[in-house]
């Protein structure tokens, strides 16, 4: 029994990427990206920005007005594509990225399950071994989320964003992963779940 259309899917699924740029070109700019948009120099305190009761409309708005994002790099739900960085004392510990740089800022400081709070998540692991001196060995809906991951989500907050816009997204991607190698942040993981 064949597939309807078998070779014109083939076709289709065999066909280039068209790309804006080159692989090679999109790397070789990644150097220039962080020296022009010197994240460190950049940074904010996120407890100014996304503490408590301050949603996504609260920090768009004050983040426009402080010029810490421009209002061209919004797109049709108020919020902007790009990396995100977590800095503690000048030093990036995590980079991540997103469609929905702010709402994703959010869940990672409010968010109420490892999947929203990933990065307190993963820190609440670190903290867990540390107080337990072994590894937790359950599964991930078994943690106890507010012992360990709720001081986690309380310590980003006191830390320091900062922001870059990036729209196209083989590039976010790519700068995301150069990046966490580049400044070696252990949060950073890319395996596979």
């Amino acid at each position: 029994m064949g597939i309807l259309y078998e070779n014109e899917i083939v076709k289709e699924i065999l066909k280039e990427k068209p790309l804006e740029k080159s692989l090679e070109n999109i790397i070789q700019g990644f150097e220039e990206k962080l020296e022009n948009n010197n994240f460190i120099k950049k940074s904010i305190e996120i407890s100014e920005y996304f503490g408590e009761d301050m949603g996504v409309i609260y920090a768009k708005n004050k983040l426009l007005e402080n010029n810490i994002i421009m209002k061209d790099w919004l797109d049709i739900n108020g919020d902007f594509k790009g990396l995100y960085i977590f800095i503690h004392d000048n030093n990036p510990f995590y980079f991540g990225i997103s469609r929905r740089v702010i709402k994703r800022v959010l869940q990672h400081i409010k968010g109420f399950d490892h999947f929203q709070a990933t990065l307190a998540f993963n820190m609440g692991l670190i903290y867990y071994k540390l107080i337990n001196k072994d590894d937790y060995k359950g599964t991930r809906k078994d943690f106890d989320f507010n012992k360990y991951v709720d001081p986690m989500k309380e310590y980003l907050l006191k830390q320091k964003i900062a922001f870059i816009n990036i729209n196209d997204g083989d590039e976010l991607a790519l700068f995301e992963i150069y990046c966490s190698i580049k400044y070696k942040t252990i949060l950073n993981s890319f395996e596979t779940h």
